[in-house]
């Protein structure tokens, strides 16, 4: 029987394969290189002589009914008299590192993406301390460095990564989704690694940035990049005025009798929700609430015109429109009310740059959802530096045996 084209299945232009075997489950594929190729110097490109040749056995993917493939070679080492210089000359993708084959990297790192370093380590019949290894070395061969040039607005957020005891703020490109920088810790100082690392014409690029109402966050911009506005996010501000809201059901149902606390318990979220999003049940239910209690009533109200405030289209609108309810709420009488419209007055300028640069936050917080999942996923991050890899990584093509 006569098989041609037997190098293609392995793919690695010249070298010719020698000998298959078998070892239990493992395909031993034995091949050498091609004595056809002279051995070129990399750094001056004149020939080299052969100085010694050493064995190696390299990790590829399975073939076939074989659960491992290894390839077995004869490496030649070559010395150059011109610049005094020693290389030796593996297959195409192989790492000397690893002794693993660019498209074993590759596909270990796709099973990274989608479970835990442990059911990798399974699969490949490796410890999960290797799987580790390979991807956090494939990532930092192959993920892109973030782009800094032309950026015009950015998002800004914190997110826990470790049980709620190590943060990380995270820098995103408001325009692109690009994750452009991850820092240790949700400090000024934070952040402000991440304007170091930019140069006076990305600065100058820089129109606005949103974030929270963290005061760190906020001193850290205003000293960096003082031209570009700060917009605080909408949907922060409408967590925190829900907070309130909750604060005021909650006191209701301190205040109220055992009959009126049935109506009461149990509300918190349809409380939180829009409209739309209720079924029949649930606005019977709201309804009922909203009737026994005047003072959730009036709340409630109030967080329908406070999320009005950003249908204006000018900063003009938005400013009025911010003051208009400012009055109603020291109006209604609440404490918490009042106190969070007493808040709201130092930072109307900050929610009026939204009518400019119409950014949110809304990225930002699909993209935290992204961090608790590969860390869920992951059971445990142990390197941000390897988070980051990770994370930009969501980002690119998905690259299967070097094809897109």
């Amino acid at each position: 029987m006569k098989i041609e084209g037997l190098a293609r299945l392995v793919d690695l232009p010249g070298w010719v394969p020698d000998r298959l075997s078998f070892t239990g489950n493992t395909l031993r594929w034995e091949m050498h290189r091609d004595e056809r190729l002279k051995l070129a110097c990399p750094c001056c490109g004149k020939g080299m002589s052969l100085n010694r040749m050493t064995k190696h056995e390299v990790k590829d993917l399975a073939m076939g009914t074989a659960i491992r493939l290894v390839l077995i070679y004869d490496a030649p080492q070559g010395r150059c008299r011109a610049c005094s210089r020693y290389h030796t000359f593996h297959p195409t993708g192989v790492e000397a590192a690893s002794m693993t084959t660019l498209r074993y990297r590759q596909f270990v790192s796709l099973l990274c993406r989608k479970m835990t370093l442990a059911d990798v380590a399974e699969i490949m019949g490796f410890a999960p301390s290797t799987a580790y290894k390979i991807d956090f070395r494939y990532l930092s061969d192959t993920v892109p460095n973030p782009t800094f040039d032309g950026l015009e607005a950015l998002l800004v957020d914190e997110n826990s990564v470790r049980c709620g005891e190590l943060y990380a703020t995270f820098v995103i490109n408001a325009r692109t989704g690009e994750l452009l920088f991850q820092g240790s810790g949700r400090r000024s100082e934070t952040l402000t690694e991440f304007f170091d690392k930019l140069t006076p014409a990305q600065k100058a690029s820089i129109k606005a940035v949103c974030i929270d109402r963290s005061g760190a966050f906020k001193d850290a911009i205003k000293k960096a990049v003082p031209h570009a506005d700060i917009v605080f996010d909408k949907f922060h501000l409408i967590a925190n005025y829900h907070e309130v809201l909750d604060e005021v059901r909650r006191k209701a149902w301190h205040d109220a009798s055992e009959k009126d606390k049935t109506f009461i318990k149990g509300q918190r979220y349809n409380l939180f929700r829009n409209t739309c999003n209720l079924d029949d049940d649930m606005a019977v239910e709201l309804e009922k609430l909203l009737k026994a209690n005047a003072p959730i009533n009036a709340a409630y109200q109030l967080r329908d015109q406070f999320k009005a405030v950003w249908d204006h289209r000018t900063p003009d609108g938005i400013r009025e429109a911010v003051r208009h309810w400012i009055g109603l709420a020291n109006a209604s009488g609440i404490a918490p009310v009042m106190r969070f419209a007493k808040n709201l007055n130092r930072c109307i300028e900050q929610i009026a740059a939204y009518a400019i640069h119409r950014i949110t936050n809304g990225l930002m917080e699909g993209f935290n959802n992204k961090v608790s999942r590969l860390i869920h996923r992951a059971n445990g991050i142990r390197s941000l530096v390897y988070l980051f890899l990770r994370l930009r990584a969501e980002n690119t093509p998905r690259r299967v045996c070097g094809a897109e």
